[in-house]
């Protein structure tokens, strides 16, 4: 093709025709740039079309990694709500009229049990791969917000969470130093060393360790419940409208 372009030129010019030569030559170059913007434009659409690939198999599995924490929040939601309501018992039966000193004891020897849960190891690695690549930039607006505000406010409830487990953890710290307790059998002292500590206390102390702790366990478990729940339900909002916008770009 390119010779047969050289000897239509080269006959034009041995002949004389300048002008015909120059309409041509235009005319060639014409036909070179639209090749080159069809080119082009083949280009994009194809690479389009692997970014579109590229944002399906990535929402697909995030709604995989959504769907993986969904189970193991409703394997966690109950335990949790059990705790609170039980931290909420023990410390109705102190603060009701007629508790006595015998009540706080037997509550903090026996029943409390200082321990946390910790927080659930979220699958974020197609979120991560969404935002990392830059994939996330494509996706139609409304999705796009849905899914940063999700984890922006998941995130944030997670980081609150953190810190005041950090703070419950000093607490806890001070009090396993000075009392024994007998809720869980992994702390079985036995009955020696737990006669011993329980022996002579400071019933002032005992009293406002117990408030403390309590306390910050409240605090603890209201904002563990409240990530969970927000992240039950914003979840499975999420991935309809990731189904949605699956259905739509077919």
């Amino acid at each position: 093709m390119i010779k047969f372009f050289r000897v239509i030129r080269q006959n034009l010019l041995s002949e004389g025709k300048t002008g015909k030569y120059l309409k041509y030559a235009i005319g060639e170059i014409l036909l070179v740039v639209i090749g080159i913007l069809i080119a082009l434009s083949i280009n994009n659409w194809n690479e389009n079309q692997k970014t579109q690939v590229q944002i399906k198999n990535s929402l697909i599995a995030l709604k995989s990694d959504l769907a993986q924490d969904t189970l193991l929040i409703k394997e966690k939601l109950p335990f949790i709500i059990e705790q609170y309501q039980l931290n909420e018992s023990l410390r109705a039966r102190v603060a009701k009229e007629g508790a006595t000193l015998d009540t706080l004891i037997h509550i903090m020897r026996h029943e409390f049990n200082p321990n946390w849960s910790a927080q659930i190891v979220y699958n974020t690695n197609a979120y991560n791969g969404l935002s990392q690549t830059g994939l996330i930039e494509i996706i139609s607006d409304s999705l796009r917000a849905n899914i940063k505000n999700f984890y922006n406010k998941k995130f944030f409830l997670k980081d609150r969470i953190e810190k005041t487990t950090n703070d419950y953890r000093g607490k806890i710290t001070s009090y396993v130093n000075t009392y024994t307790f007998g809720s869980t059998p992994i702390h079985d002292q036995g009955p020696l060393i737990d006669s011993l500590v329980w022996e002579k206390i400071d019933n002032s102390h005992l009293a406002a360790t117990f408030q403390g702790i309590s306390n910050f366990k409240r605090i603890l478990f209201t904002e563990t419940k409240e990530e969970l729940e927000f992240s039950l339900t914003n979840s499975q909002s999420l991935i309809e409208h990731i189904d949605a916008y699956l259905n739509n770009s077919k």
